[in-house]
């Protein structure tokens, strides 16, 4: 029977040795770090943003990539007044991570409290561009730039939406929500029954039309508009918690 060289078994337990040395040694980084953020957040939910600030930057020199710390880093920023730096920051954010909504919102909050209105604009046009069909962007937009006076471009761009695909239910939902948001409610609820006669898959939009609806004085008819929903979605509670308000409201709930 052959036995193997013992240089051989030698090596080979250095091998592993080694291995698990490096094993080691990144579980203990990312421990550290784990460690550092939670530092971080803490800090943060304290209001010492300035110890926040800190923290955070010595998890991005860790971590580069992390999208969540940058996000609360230049959220740590702005709570300083540092604009510039938040700016920067949101910027990067959004470059090296294009899906996230909100590097795209705060980067537009931070350049509104900076004074630039134009400038916050191109971004959340950007940021509807980037994403046509995601049901929170309208709020988040009509959000921010309702306090300003400003909604009539991003209006506009899902108006255009709406129009170039007349069958997407989805792009009539987020019209809607975003004349919601303008206040306008008679032109909402036109768009949200466009969005359920197409079969939008959401169960939001019964319960915003229903919403309109009551904003009219029309509480029977967002009474049926929700129960019409729970047909579809039977565990949908918060059509259920509508409902009961509204009955109780009219005294028709004990």
């Amino acid at each position: 029977m052959l036995e193997t060289p013992q240089p051989f078994n030698v090596i080979a337990a250095a091998v592993v040795i080694i291995g698990l040395a490096a094993v080691s040694f990144f579980i203990w980084q990312a421990i550290a770090t784990s460690n550092i953020f939670q530092k971080g957040a803490t800090l943060y939910s304290q209001k010492d943003y300035p110890g926040a600030e800190a923290a955070f930057r010595q998890v991005m020199q860790r971590q580069r990539s992390n999208d969540m710390v940058r996000l609360l880093l230049g959220n740590a920023l702005m709570a300083q007044g540092k604009l510039d730096e938040a700016i920067d920051v949101f910027r990067e954010l959004i470059d090296s991570s294009p899906k996230n909504v909100d590097g795209y919102v705060r980067l537009a909050e931070a350049l509104i409290e900076q004074g630039n209105l134009e400038a916050a604009m191109t971004i959340l046009q950007e940021l509807i561009r980037c994403h046509p069909q995601n049901t929170e962007v309208p709020w988040q937009v009509g959000r921010i730039l309702s306090k300003h006076g400003s909604l009539e471009k991003a209006i506009a761009s899902y108006q255009q939406l709406a129009k170039d695909h007349p069958e997407q239910a989805i792009f009539h939902l987020n019209l809607a929500n975003i004349l919601m948001a303008q206040g306008n409610v008679d032109e909402a609820t036109k768009e949200y029954q466009a969005a359920i006669r197409l079969n939008i898959k959401k169960p939001e939009a019964y319960w915003y039309l229903g919403d309109a609806l009551t904003q009219q004085g029309k509480p029977d008819a967002a009474l049926a508009i929700w129960r019409e929903g729970i047909r579809y979605y039977p565990n949908d509670t918060v059509a259920q918690s509508r409902i009961r308000q509204t009955l109780k409201e009219q005294g028709k709930l004990g």
